[in-house]
Parts: C-alpha cells; sequence; structure tokens
C-alpha cells in the first residue's frame, strides 16, 4: 500500500514540474497557440495522482495486493 502513495506522490510532482515547464517553456518563446505540454500537465496530475490515491482504498476493502496480478500491475 505503501508503494502506492510513493507512486501518486511521484505522478504528483512530475505533473507540477510538467505544468512549471509547460508555463516557463511557452512564455519564454512567446508562444500563444495550442501545444501538448498542456496535456502533459493534465494527464499526471488528473489520471496518475487520483488513479494510484483509489488503490489503498480499494485494497483495504478486497485486498488485492497479496496477489501476483498485483505486482504485474503495478509494475
Amino acid at each position: 500500500m505503501r508503494k502506492s502513495y510513493y507512486a501518486a506522490h511521484t505522478y504528483m510532482i512530475l505533473g507540477v514540474i510538467s505544468g512549471l515547464h509547460y508555463r516557463e517553456f511557452t512564455k519564454a518563446n512567446h508562444f500563444t497557440g495550442d501545444t501538448q505540454l498542456a496535456l502533459i500537465h493534465t494527464h499526471l496530475l488528473a489520471l496518475g495522482m487520483p488513479g494510484f490515491l483509489i488503490i489503498p482504498a480499494l485494497d483495504k476493502q478486497f485486498t488485492p495486493s497479496g496477489t501476483k496480478l498485483f505486482t504485474y500491475f503495478f509494475a
């Protein structure tokens, strides 16, 4: 279960760093159009972090972390 918290924290840090990079990169190059950098920032924060925060709640209820399939899923 602790691995899920660490994974969620890693996704949060990567999301914040990618958002900072997106903001500063487009501002430094005076770019005003659409870019894929915004999607990376959004997906890391909105899909990665909450996805790994839901796993401990499901693990408390159904205990899938003891199975071999969970290690394949997590890898």
